[in-house]
Parts: C-alpha cells; structure tokens; sequence
C-alpha cells in the first residue's frame, strides 16, 4: 500500500445559507475548496468528484450534488486544487500543470478523511467522467475501509478515444524528458487538451491510466464499484462502452444519454444513483 505524509488542517467556513455552506480544507500551503450540503436523512454521505481540469460547481457535479441532497443525502463536492492555491475556477489547458494523479489522489483523500470524521459515516464515492480515475487511483493508493460503495458515471480513460489528443510520442518523450532528469515544464497533450504544459512524470501519471488499467483497476475492486454509463457518450469509444459491459455485470447503461447526462437524462441518472445508495 502506498502511504504519503501530508499535514494539514481543517477551516471551516459558515455560511447564512441554511443547505450549503463552503468549506476550506488546508493542505500544506494550499488551500482547497469544497461546497458541503447537510442531509435529512441518515444514510451514509456522498462525496461527488468532477471530471478533469474542472470544479464541483461544473454542472454535471452540481446538478447531482443538488438533487441528492433534495432527496435527503449529505453531499460534498470538493474542487481539486490541482496546484492553484484557493482555486475556484476551471483551469485552462495552457496552464503550467504542476498537479499529479497521485497528489489529485491524496486531497481526495483528505477530503473523505474530513467527511467520514464529521458525519462518523463511510463514505459513498461517486467520480464523473476523469473524476473517476482519480477515484480509482485513491482505491489502489489508500486503505478503502472509509468507503461504503463507489459510482463511477461515465468513466473515461486517457492515451486513447475520441476525444484524446496525447500519443504515444508524447508518451516516448515524457519518458526520454526522465531518463534525462529533465527538471523543466514540457509541453504535452492531454484528452481534450492539445497543448498541455507539464512535469514528464505528472503528464504520464495520468498517461498511464489507460484502458487496460482502468479495467484492471475496476476488476480489483468490482465488489464496490458500479458504472453508469449513457449510450449516446462521444468521449468514449464505443469498444469501451461494450468492453465494459462484457467483462462487468456492475454496469448501467442509460439509453441516449451523453458523456454529461443533461437535458432530461439527468433526472434518469439522479434516479439510478439513488436507487443504488438506497440498496
């Protein structure tokens, strides 16, 4: 098992708004932002990961966030710093990339720590989209004895698909960048980015998380995983959506939906959540 040692300390923050309150979460000299919404019910909390370079206020997470804790749920959706101090706000492509899988992994991995203190509950960990490699990464990084079950909503993957622009050329000289101890900031690609400025080794801890370990990573822990995916999702191969299926029987397809379940298909995916956070 992998173990880091971070210190940190927790702050948080009041709001006059009865049903959500912002949190702030110190973790060395960053500080990480979170939206905390109390439940009604007494049902283990639910934490909701945004997918990449995003926020908890992008509107797949907030939509879900929203609608669960109308249902009576405990709900937290952080913003991964991603290395930006107090970031509230999306990060753009161009951005120098200083952030990992591993330290993405590691503020999750605070925040389940935060909730499961509060709350004196495990934890239901949904991811959407990259948010849910992270997750993955932090079941393969961490102790998984904090989580009660894990909703992964279109899960995605990288070095490959429609929407990748990385290759493996950006792959041979990451690792010629290593074998050099290169110390700078390269530019790289990555998913949708196709200019994506980054240390070689952090661009490659998300490189690797490629389909093959992405299944892998599902198999290890197919007992708490269920993945639910939408048929008309064009950020995914649709091998994957079939491979997925074939190798998983903890998969749920939702006809027609797209890589972001909106329109009326998100009622259909609130739906679905809650009847598997109710089982």
């Amino acid at each position: 098992m992998l173990i880091r040692s971070i210190s940190y300390a927790f702050i948080l923050l009041i709001s006059t708004t009865a049903t959500a309150q912002p949190v702030q979460l110190k973790n060395n000299n960053l500080m990480m932002n979170a939206e905390y919404l109390e439940g009604s019910n007494n049902q283990n909390p639910v934490i909701i990961l945004h997918g990449l370079l995003q926020t908890h206020q992008f509107t797949t997470v907030n939509r879900l966030a929203t609608a669960l804790n109308e249902a009576g749920y405990t709900v937290l959706s952080p913003t991964l710093s991603l290395g930006i101090n107090n970031r509230k706000t999306s990060l753009s492509c161009e951005a120098v990339h200083t952030h990992s899988m591993d330290s993405d992994s590691d503020e999750l991995k605070l925040w389940i720590n935060w909730l499961k203190a509060k709350s004196g509950k495990d934890i239901n960990l949904i991811g959407h989209s990259a948010g849910g490699t992270t997750v993955l990464n932090y079941l393969e990084s961490y102790n998984t004895n904090l989580i009660n079950k894990v909703i992964l909503i279109s899960l995605s993957y990288y070095a490959t698909g429609p929407t990748a622009n990385e290759t493996s050329q950006h792959e041979e000289m990451a690792k010629q960048h290593i074998q050099e101890n290169s110390k700078k900031i390269h530019t790289y690609a990555l998913n949708y980015c196709r200019s994506y400025p980054s240390y070689a080794k952090n661009f490659l801890s998300y490189y690797q998380w490629n389909t093959e370990k992405v299944t892998q990573a599902v198999d290890s822990f197919r007992d708490k995983i269920t993945i639910i995916i939408g048929t008309g999702d064009k950020r995914v191969d649709s091998n994957w959506r079939k491979h997925l299926k074939n190798k998983f029987d903890n998969v749920i397809s939702i006809e027609g939906a797209n890589h972001f379940f909106d329109q009326s298909h998100e009622f259909e995916l609130t739906d679905v959540i809650e009847g598997l956070l109710e089982q």
